[in-house]
């Protein structure tokens, strides 16, 4: 179709009675064809009868006028398509009279100045450091050394009041606690910011623990590389059901603090055994890992740990967070455990006919070697108690106290303390844990054994947590931290508020314990 022949003009109300004419021939035409098509139709048949060629002749009748009708509309649209230019374009029959918009008509504004006696304004200084990095991009004529420059002008109007001017708005004190990036000590953070799915789907592999040493500390302190304070576990338990944990409570001789004096033991004990220190990546107290391994969901409890890299190895001490001051309510529920453990083993404390109580000094230290992923781990790790099977295999049983369940607390002991009860026993190769329910004063209900490894099945059909992601999530921290931390550098891990990244700081010192133990390898 030829779009030069057809009229688009619709804001002409000349044309517009022109179109519709236009569009009644166009109709009729139209008309005219489908006659003409069912003619030709019918003359093509073999069969044709006389009333088709009498319908033919009236049709040949009705085209010749249509033919002089349309020859009519176009000389019509011949003078019409004069003032056309183009599709669309139309070119006005009647100039519009031309007016120059600088000539005599407009002698005011040609005498307007150039320049304006009036100042050019200028606007207050902006402060902003909440983007110190931007420097003067993108500040145009605003850059310092400009003539126009804010600050070279003092401003139109000053703050109103006698309020202070905004400095570091919402970074104030109140928002940098545990904001590693406001430490002047950051060097780097692990965003928490994987989801359980996404964890789950890794398949971190677990090498089983093995032990390589082992260590005791008596009453007075003295350690000795023998297991001279493990405890046999008593499996007749259950029938110590109602018994007082209060008793000796006065007595009672609480554990004291002993810093990286604690780790500096474990470090002597793997000297004295001469365990290769050459392919491992971590030494550490299992107490560090279990805090890793828990923050995949407990993201509640803050933590931190020193960091230390000598010789390849990456030493984590622990760190103890200051605590609010004990009650005597908070004293013998700590006792409540203790004495759990003297009740549950056999070579106990008799704390009836002797005036010494119990003392939370003396412990049990085995020294196991594993694997996390790519990274051999060498930790030491408290027994509680051990016991034999009857071909004589030694295992080790922990003991774990906790408030009788009822339907208001069942959920959170199976959400947070079966979590923390699996992990410090998966880490550690224990195949049962012992917990002994107590009332709110101190009296034994009952006794529950359980199962490590079932644990696990227990919490996943209701969807509470899952092993499997305590182990990957912990795997991409060590991955992170191995990669991070320099040798020969300190630093501290720490996960506090707002609780949603690890954190690594850098140290000023490293402890005595692992600096002596450096130069005594050093001088193997």
């Amino acid at each position: 179709m030829d779009f030069s022949e057809q009229d688009v003009d619709v804001f002409g109300e000349e044309d517009a009675g022109q179109e519709d004419e236009d569009g009644d021939q166009r109709e009729r035409s139209k008309e005219e064809e489908d006659e003409e098509g069912s003619h030709d139709s019918s003359a093509s048949s073999s069969s044709s009868s006389s009333s088709s060629s009498s319908a033919a002749s009236g049709s040949g009748k009705s085209r010749a006028s249509a033919s002089s009708s349309s020859s009519d509309a176009e000389e019509e649209d011949d003078t019409a398509a004069a003032t056309r230019v183009g599709f669309g374009e139309y070119e006005d029959v009647e100039e519009e009279e031309e007016r120059d918009l600088f000539g005599s008509d407009n002698e005011d504004y040609v005498r307007t100045p150039a320049l304006s006696p009036f100042t050019v304004p200028v606007l207050p200084i902006i402060r902003n450091t909440n983007n110190p990095g931007r420097g003067n991009f993108g500040r145009g004529r605003w850059q310092s050394g400009h003539p126009n420059d804010r600050g070279s002008y003092p401003p139109l109007l000053p703050r109103p009041g006698s309020y202070p001017q905004r400095q570091n708005y919402g970074f104030g004190s109140k928002f940098s606690h545990g904001n590693g990036r406001q430490d002047e000590r950051f060097v780097s953070d692990l965003k928490l910011n994987k989801s359980e799915e996404t964890l789950s789907r890794k398949a971190i592999a677990f090498q089983e623990p093995c032990e390589i040493a082992c260590y005791s500390r008596i009453e007075g302190g003295d350690v000795y590389f023998d297991d001279r304070s493990l405890r046999l576990f008593k499996r007749l338990i259950s029938e110590d059901v109602g018994a007082n944990l209060n008793k000796g409570f006065e007595s009672f001789v609480e554990k004291k603090d002993l810093g990286s004096e604690g780790f500096g033991d474990l470090l002597s004990c793997i000297r004295n055994k001469k365990v290769p220190l050459q392919n491992i990546h971590f030494v550490t107290f299992r107490n560090n890992l279990n805090k890793i391994m828990a923050t995949a969901y407990i993201k509640n409890e803050p933590w931190k740990m020193g960091v230390h890299k000598r010789n390849g190895v990456v030493y984590l001490d622990v760190h103890k967070l200051p605590e609010r001051p004990q009650n005597e309510l908070d004293r013998r529920r700590c006792y409540w455990g203790y004495s759990f453990e003297n009740l549950a083993t056999e070579n106990s404390r008799d704390i009836d006919g002797s005036d010494k109580g119990i003392d939370a000094n003396v412990e049990f230290c085995s020294v196991i070697r594993t694997k996390l992923g790519a990274h051999r781990i060498i930790m030491g790790a408290e027994m509680d108690s051990c016991d034999a099977t009857d071909d004589g295999r030694k295992f080790y049983v922990e003991l774990k106290t906790s408030r009788e369940l009822d339907y208001r607390t069942e959920e959170r002991y199976e959400r947070e303390k079966l979590l923390k009860f699996w992990i410090q026993s998966f880490l550690a190769g224990v195949p049962y844990i012992v917990v002994g329910f107590r009332d709110d004063k101190g009296i034994l209900v009952r006794t529950e054994r359980l199962k490590t490894k079932e644990i696990t099945q227990r919490v996943k059909v209701k969807g509470y947590w899952q092993g499997g992601v305590c182990l990957a999530f912990a795997d991409e921290v060590l991955c992170w931290l191995y990669g991070t931390v320099k040798e020969n550098e300190d630093y501290i891990l720490q996960f506090v508020q707002p609780f949603n990244r690890l954190e690594l700081l850098r140290a000023n010192s490293c402890p005595d314990a692992i600096t002596n133990h450096i130069e005594q390898l050093s001088a193997q």
